[in-house]
């Protein structure tokens, strides 16, 4: 189809019909991107650890894919890198905007921009794409610069080695890396909460495990504290050195449950929003949506620095919901101390075109690891797969034949937890068994 050039000033000429309403706003509101569909060369290991290069068909759905617009400086931007095996050279943008919109090729050199189409042009964004959008009036115009990013590679391998430990634990766990330790949240014989912990350097010598005043599945790590939920529905909150005796009442604010924490504020449900704060004072209200698909158990948090904007952090949240049997809950957030970027909670639903969302696992276990999101947890009574988010937990791919967890794990009957200890992941079963993987 032939698409016709012109100067900046010819493109809002035609404006001048007096059928058409004029408008002096120009602004680009919203950015999406169409599915994209590539064939991709994988390695695939059989059972003898032999690897034979196949290609394969992988989409990366639009809706995985999310932009900020910063307004002020005219960028529009992804939160995170893309998977590196996506080509953007043929991308089809979906604009909302106050004004028409139009778009420069890269290889020219002069100021002729093009109609952008919204849902049916196709740009090459492998490089950065100039965006204009002019008003109707012809008064106005605004340039933005897009740019979609994505990794430079992907991890190959992953072994694993096991050590007999002296740890004693019992049940599902929740497991932190803090500060050179690893701490361990589960509950003992007697099926009372306790923590325990051992050095990041020695994972086969544990401490004696101690009591904790708070349920040991709702805890989470927040600005130097770990913080749990008491049976009488308040918060409370211990440093590491404080576990054993010193746990206080950390907000008179009471709860349902404790969900998440970034580097700004820790997360909870109190029966009609998830609530944040930053200092356990003053609650504000960051999600009110869908909240019947908020996990009920096996809640997991992950938070991290987004790849392509160091001042925001994602945080991703996984679980299990009553009102979902098909499916684990998977709930994302963008989030940043500027609060015209930060942005509410939002449930991932699984659509009928997302056939990759996280299975319904039982005792789900997840950590971020090297770019990715890595989880576990019991199908049918046992552990399969490893499983692996590169877009924020929207899409989980089983990683058997290439990242196999141990056969041994496979086989066991013991509850395990899965958490990122320096340039390894930890799994940690309650049979006293620590296996440690290697992504090289």
């Amino acid at each position: 189809m032939a698409v016709l050039m012109m100067t900046v000033f010819s493109l809002v000429s035609c404006l001048s019909d007096d059928t058409i309403e004029t408008t002096p706003q120009c602004a680009i509101t919203g950015f999406t991107i169409n599915s994209i569909t590539c064939d991709v060369k994988v390695k695939k290991y059989d059972q003898y650890g032999h690897a034979t290069d196949t290609i394969v068909q992988k989409t990366l759905y639009g809706t995985q894919v999310h932009f900020n617009i910063d307004q002020l400086n005219g960028h529009i931007y992804t939160t995170d890198s893309l998977p590196n095996w996506v080509d953007l050279t043929a991308v089809v943008p979906n604009t909302l905007s106050q004004g028409d919109v139009y778009y420069k090729l890269q290889e020219e050199e002069d100021e002729r921009y093009f109609p952008l189409v919204s849902g049916t042009t196709k740009i090459d964004f492998s490089k950065t794409v100039e965006l204009l959008c002019a008003s109707t009036d012809a008064l106005s115009k605004r340039i933005y610069k897009v740019d979609i990013y994505k990794r430079t590679s992907n991890a190959d391998t992953l072994e694993w080695k096991s050590l007999a430990t002296n740890l004693t634990i019992v049940g599902e766990s929740k497991a932190f890396h803090v500060g050179g330790k690893v701490y361990v949240f589960a509950q003992n014989e007697a099926a009372v909460p306790v923590v325990t912990s051992a050095d990041s350097k020695n994972a086969g010598n544990w401490s004696t495990p101690i009591t904790v005043p708070v349920d040991n599945n709702s805890v989470v790590w927040f600005n130097g504290h770990f913080y749990g939920l008491g049976s009488d529905g308040y918060i409370y909150s211990a440093t590491p050195e404080q576990l054993e005796n010193d746990w206080t009442k950390a907000s008179t604010k009471k709860v349902e449950r404790l969900l998440a924490a970034d580097a700004f504020n820790l997360y909870a449900y109190d029966g009609e929003a998830i609530i944040g704060s930053a200092d356990l004072t003053t609650w504000t209200t960051q999600g009110t949506t869908d909240l019947d698909m908020l996990p009920e158990t096996s809640i997991n948090a992950s938070a991290y620095t987004s790849t392509t904007n160091q001042n925001l952090q994602v945080v991703v949240m996984t679980g299990l919901s009553s009102q979902n049997s098909e499916n684990g809950v998977v709930w994302h957030k963008s989030s940043a101390a500027d609060m015209s970027i930060n942005q509410p909670w939002a449930y991932i639903e699984v659509t009928p075109d997302n056939t990759y969302g996280m299975p319904h696992f039982g005792h789900t276990s997840m950590t971020s690891y090297k770019d990715a999101l890595y989880a576990i947890g019991t199908e049918s009574g046992t552990y399969k797969y490893l499983y692996r988010s590169d877009d924020n937990g929207i899409t989980w791919h089983s990683q058997e034949g290439k990242y196999p967890i141990p056969d041994d794990l496979k086989s066991a009957n013991g509850i395990a937890s899965i958490v990122a200890v320096d340039k390894d992941l930890w799994i940690i079963q309650e049979d006293g068994k620590v296996w440690q993987g290697s992504i090289q």
